[in-house]
């Protein structure tokens, strides 16, 4: 893809986006072509950032500080020694010098405290095996396990806003590395349900299952002060997201109005009163465009919502950096 195109192309990573916490800001990565690069796009502005990294490396699972003014995001070099590792890395939103954080082989999922001071993120010392769940400060560099046992696959970390502890989206928790070890010891899906959404109310207590009895597949999306944002999607009935207080009351807060049109990525303000979707636009016949469209939706109960904004792909006006991966 060169500078002069008329519009920015991308393919987004299902569930991978990373917003603000007013979603006035959102990242997507996996751009499309021979090369990865990270969107910041600016709904407000109409632009978007576009980081380019100066080196082959697939570039994963953004996550945006507060002020939307740094990112932090996973990244591993096309080299096949390093498969499946990623390194954790923290840049400035607009270019240029990427950190690499953490003392880990492999990085997932990572996610901004409310301050922006400190990084959530599951941790692995192997490409394919059990995760911590860590926390990294950002000014000292020190890495600390929330919970000294591991879980299997985790996708999404969170930090309760409220200040009481932290909710991740993840499987087969298990109390030790060894028993990690153990395939036979892992939930597989009978017990909690795998993947499956926990709470850990502080540092060092053990993971406490949450919406274990709500059917149909639902997924963390993110937490609010008062409750818990889940998702799911299903080609029969599109995209639907709910809130679940603390007592597992949940209410339906948005669906979307097409279930052929299943969104790449789903977030929700932290007021929950707003949804972003971002998807690969289609032509008549089905067919993937290579370019998309962010909807901001006003959050109803058993509608769609009213769209408070769309942009396109063509909409924004680009501008590229250097990403310099160390």
């Amino acid at each position: 893809m060169s500078d002069q195109e008329d519009y920015v192309s991308i393919i987004t990573v299902p569930g991978e986006i990373g917003v603000t916490p007013d979603l006035g800001r959102v990242a997507l990565t996996d751009w499309g072509g021979d090369f990865s690069a990270i969107g910041v796009c600016d709904l407000q502005a109409g632009s978007v950032e576009v980081l380019q990294a100066n080196r082959k490396a697939g570039l994963r699972m953004p996550a945006l500080a507060p002020d939307g003014e740094t990112i932090a995001f996973t990244a591993q070099p096309m080299d096949p020694k390093l498969d499946g590792l990623y390194s954790l890395y923290l840049a400035p939103a607009r270019g240029g010098d990427a950190r690499r954080i953490g003392g880990r082989a492999n990085y997932r999922a990572p996610s901004f405290s409310s301050d922006g001071g400190r990084i959530l993120v599951f941790a692995g010392d192997k490409a394919y095996g059990p995760f911590q769940l860590v926390e990294i400060d950002l000014n000292s560099g020190a890495e600390t396990a929330v919970w000294s046992g591991t879980f299997d696959g985790g996708s999404v970390t969170a930090y309760d806003p409220t200040g009481a502890g932290y909710w991740v989206y993840a499987g087969g928790p298990a109390a030790s590395l060894e028993e990690a070890n153990n395939s036979s010891a892992l939930d597989n899906g009978t017990k909690n349900g795998s993947p499956g959404i926990f709470r850990i109310l502080r540092e060092g207590d053990a993971p406490r299952p949450f919406a274990v009895n709500l059917g149909g597949g639902w997924g963390l999306a993110g937490v609010t002060n008062d409750e818990v944002v889940l998702s799911t999607a299903a080609l029969e009935t599109g995209l639907r997201a709910a809130l679940m207080n603390r007592q597992g009351e949940a209410r339906l807060l948005w669906r979307s109005p097409r279930g052929s049109e299943i969104p790449s990525g789903m977030a929700v303000s932290a007021d929950a009163k707003r949804v972003l979707t971002a998807r690969m636009l289609k032509d008549d016949a089905g067919k993937f465009l290579d370019r998309y469209d962010i909807v901001v939706f006003e959050t109803g109960s058993g509608e769609s919502g009213r769209i408070l904004s769309k942009v396109l792909s063509s909409d924004l006006r680009a501008t590229y950096h250097d990403l310099r991966l160390a």
